[in-house]
């Protein structure tokens, strides 16, 4: 694979700018794809439950699709908890940084603040 020739920014030349252009916006191109095998990912993880992160996502999902709910609001209900394997404390905003650029203000907003939202369901202590 070709690669600029600069090691510092102001090193690089017009052509060493346009083969980067090229490589990120195919980079850009397979984000959905990598998005889908670290979903496979979340089967093995975060203990103690009784379902997987994986599991818990196709079910947030699949009840988004079932209510009827928009392609983007399915999607934004799939990659909602992305964000728990980097990001634990604040993982809806993780999810949400991901998801901007391709989804609406309010469902940007509804998956920043799914946080909460967690925060009034009663917990059995």
């Amino acid at each position: 694979m070709k690669k600029a020739s600069f090691t510092q920014m102001k090193d690089g030349t017009k052509k060493d700018y346009l083969l980067l252009k090229k490589h990120e916006k195919d980079f850009e191109r397979r984000t959905a794809d990598r998005i889908l095998k670290f979903m496979f990912k979340l089967n093995n993880t975060l203990e103690g439950y009784q379902i997987s992160r994986l599991e818990h996502s196709l079910q947030t999902a699949t009840r988004a699709f079932k209510n009827g709910e928009s392609e983007e609001m399915v999607v934004a209900a799939l990659l909602h908890d992305i964000g728990d394997e980097f990001a634990p404390m604040n993982h809806s905003q993780y999810a949400a940084a991901v998801l901007r650029p391709y989804v609406s203000e309010k469902t940007h907003w509804i998956v920043e603040n799914m946080g909460y939202f967690k925060l009034t369901i009663p917990q059995i202590i």
